[in-house]
């Protein structure tokens, strides 16, 4: 997950004439490995999943590929400047205390952990952003607001 400056406008890739590149400049690595800090640009398709960018600053996740990310619609794509200050706060702060524990993502309903080292984010759900996903004293992944767990257990029987 990174927090990145979209620079450059939508340009066609060369050698696959269904692909599309952002030119990027890294602000910062807000989750991730070593590599994400040599993204330079942000790859998507386009299908019906790709994405358009504008100018600005954006909060992105995606699969590695290439000199960069590739994203489409199900992945983490949100405008810096349109999160509210817990989502900002959040992105800076709480998610770095999550690092042990992975994201997927669900489009159904329920949507359900699969080990206790992961949380399930319903692409779906417009509030999400809102949560950290944050190791509990029982080593369980879960979803929290900044202050109190969300009850997974009613919604995943």
């Amino acid at each position: 997950v990174i927090l990145a400056n979209v620079t450059g406008n939508r340009l066609p890739v060369n050698d696959q004439n269904n692909l599309f590149r952002y030119k990027i400049k890294l602000i910062k690595v807000l989750k991730g490995t070593n590599y994400a800090k040599q993204i330079q640009y942000v790859y998507t398709d386009s299908s019906s999943c790709g994405i358009t960018l504008d100018q600005g600053r954006y909060v992105l996740s995606g699969h590695r590929f290439k000199d960069g990310i590739e994203v489409g619609m199900c992945d983490l794509v949100k405008q810096w400047d349109l999160l509210s200050l817990t989502e900002h706060e959040n992105f800076k702060q709480t998610y770095k205390m999550g690092c042990d524990c992975t994201i997927s993502t669900c489009s159904g309903s329920p949507c359900c952990p699969q080990s206790k080292n992961e949380c399930v984010w319903e692409t779906n759900s417009p509030d999400s952003l809102g949560y950290a996903c944050l190791r509990d004293s029982d080593g369980i992944c879960s979803w929290y607001w900044p202050s109190s767990k969300v009850d997974e257990d009613t919604m995943c029987i």
